[in-house]
């Protein structure tokens, strides 16, 4: 790829990447609640996209992309999954101690293992991610020898980069959590995350 190519490729994904989408929310929430849990749901977001980045560079993704049914499916399946995420925040607000209010609503820390389910799922389902690795990433990858390697390589370079992204997300957010331990603070945390995941679900169920 040219200096151009990689020029026009590094802005698209910046936008991918710093526009708030359901991973964000995911990470944002856990982040601002324990350094670790959020740490732990980050991982689980990279996982889903070393997943797509896999089924891209084995021509999954163009198969898929070529089956709107199946597409569809993949698409309302995320929009439900973020749907549920987002009621159980806004269930686990109104379920808190009202002696508990802490940054984590529910009345124990999120366990690891889903944690990082959370976040393994709510990228192999995003619709958000679903349209960067079927629709965007292919048009930066020219038909014939070597498109393989060079989807590869652009998929790569995306999770690299989304891998550090998360890193300064859940840095940032687990510094400002800390400030923001107060009476109250929890519950409204979790109702606001919530409703915008519910409305995420919504719009790409919609969409």
């Amino acid at each position: 790829m040219s200096l151009t190519e990689w020029l026009a490729f590094g802005s698209l994904l910046s936008i991918v990447l710093f526009t708030p989408g359901p991973d964000f929310v995911l990470i944002l929430r856990h982040s601002l609640a324990d350094r670790r849990t959020g740490a732990v749901v980050a991982a689980g977001v990279i996982t889903g996209s070393v997943v797509h980045t896999a089924a891209a560079s084995l021509g999954l993704s163009a198969l898929v992309a070529t089956r709107p049914q199946l597409l569809s499916a993949l698409t309302y399946a995320g929009a439900a999954y973020l749907t549920w995420l987002g009621i159980s925040a806004i269930r686990s607000a109104f379920k808190a101690r009202s002696g508990g209010d802490t940054l984590v609503a529910a009345s124990e820390p999120t366990p690891p293992l889903r944690a990082y389910r959370y976040g393994f799922l709510s990228n192999l389902l995003n619709p958000k991610a679903l349209l960067f690795f079927l629709g965007l990433l292919p048009q930066f990858v020219e038909p014939g020898e070597g498109a393989g390697l060079r989807t590869l390589t652009l998929a790569g370079a995306t999770v690299v980069a989304a891998a550090l992204w998360w890193a300064v997300v859940v840095v940032l957010a687990a510094g400002a959590g800390r400030k923001l331990r107060r009476p109250g603070v929890g519950k409204r945390i979790d109702v606001v995350s919530g409703v915008l995941l519910v409305a995420l679900g919504a719009f790409f169920g919609v969409a």
